[in-house]
C-alpha cells in the first residue's frame, strides 16, 4: 500500500468533519483547495478522481485527497453510500512511498536543552486502500460529537482526537507488515545485538549464531530500522549510556567502558554525534537543569 510521508511537528490541524449517506445519483462536485480531505466509506461505493486518476472506494475503504490537487466525483453513486469525511490542514507531503519502504523502527534522536527546534519526525498515512472500520468508527463518532458541542475549554481535545484518528490509520498501515519474513529476521538481529550490547560487533559471529547470511540479515534490519547492524549496535550502546548518565553517578569514562567502548575519545565523539550533546552536557540537562 502506498502512503504519504508528512513532516511532524507540527501536528495536523483539525478543520471540520462530517457524516452523510449519499443517495443513488449523487456525485462529488469538482473542487481544489489547500487542505487534506480524508474520505472513509462504510457502505456502498464512492467514485472519486484526483488530478485525473480515478479511485473506486467501496465500503471498508478510504482515500486521502491531497492539498492543491483537483478532485471530483467521476461517477454517480449507484446505491446508498455512507461516508465519513475529515478535513485537516498540514504542509504538503514530503513524498509518497510504499509502506514496505518505511523504516518504522528507526530511532528518533532525543532532544536536549540546547535544541532550538524540535527533532524532525514523520507521520505516515495510507493514500488509498482498505480501512479497518472497527477501531476507526468510534474515533470518528467522538470527533463529530466534540465538534457539535465544542467549547474553548476543550478545543485542544478536538485536535488530540484528530491525532488519535490519524495514529489509528498509521497503525493500520503498519499492520500490513506483520508476519513478514524480513521483519522476523530484523527482530532476531535486534535481539542478538541488544543481548551483546557491550561486546564488539562481529558480523561473522552474528551470522553463525543466527544462521543467516550477513548481507541478508543487514538488508532486513535496514528495511525495518533504517540502520545497518553496526549502526544499530552503536545506537543501543548510546541509549544505554544515556540511562547510566541519568540514573547513576558513574564517571563518564566508566560509562564508556560499561557500554563497550575502550576508546574514551571515540565514545565522546560518537555520543555527541548521536545525542546532540557531550555526555557531560547530557547528564547536566537530564538531571534537572531547566
Amino acid at each position: 500500500m502506498d502512503c504519504l510521508q508528512l513532516l511532524i511537528p507540527p501536528l495536523p490541524q483539525f478543520l471540520t468533519a462530517g457524516h452523510s449517506v449519499w443517495s443513488p445519483g449523487m456525485r462529488h462536485f469538482p473542487r481544489t483547495f489547500d487542505v487534506y480531505d480524508l474520505l472513509i466509506v462504510c457502505s456502498g461505493t464512492l467514485y472519486m478522481s484526483e488530478e485525473g486518476k480515478e479511485y473506486e472506494i467501496p465500503g471498508g475503504s478510504m482515500l486521502l485527497l491531497e492539498p492543491g490537487c483537483a478532485h471530483r466525483g467521476y461517477r454517480s453513486c449507484e446505491e446508498p453510500t455512507e461516508i465519513y469525511w475529515v478535513h485537516f490542514a498540514h504542509t504538503p507531503p514530503v513524498q509518497r512511498l510504499a509502506e514496505k519502504s518505511v523504516a518504522w523502527s528507526a530511532m528518533v534522536r532525543q532532544g536536549t536543552d540546547s535544541d532550538q527546534r524540535p527533532v524532525e519526525q514523520y507521520l505516515y498515512l495510507p493514500k488509498y486502500g482498505s480501512a479497518d472500520l472497527k477501531p476507526l468508527l468510534p474515533l470518528l463518532e467522538e470527533l463529530l460529537r466534540m465538534r457539535r458541542s465544542l467549547t474553548m475549554e476543550h478545543a485542544i481535545d478536538l485536535h488530540v482526537q484528530l491525532g488519535k484518528l490519524l495514529s489509528q490509520l498509521q497503525a493500520g498501515l503498519r499492520g500490513s507488515r506483520q508476519g513478514s519474513r524480513s521483519l522476523a529476521v530484523a527482530d532476531q538481529v535486534k535481539r542478538y545485538l541488544e543481548a551483546r550490547l557491550a561486546e564488539p560487533y562481529r558480523a561473522e559471529c552474528m551470522a553463525e549464531t543466527l544462521h543467516f547470511d550477513v548481507d541478508y540479515a543487514a538488508r532486513c534490519l535496514r528495511k525495518h530500522t533504517g540502520l545497518s547492524p553496526l549502526q544499530y549496535h552503536h545506537v543501543i550502546r548510546v541509549e544505554e549510556a544515556k540511562r547510566l548518565l541519568r540514573y547513576t553517578g558513574l564517571p563518564v569514562r566508566d560509562v564508556a567502558a560499561q557500554v563497550g567502548y575502550a576508546d574514551y575519545n571515540y565514545f565522546i565523539r560518537l555520543f555527541r554525534k548521536t545525542a546532540g550533546a557531550s555526555p557531560g552536557a547530557y547528564r547536566h540537562s537530564a538531571t534537572g537543569y531547566v
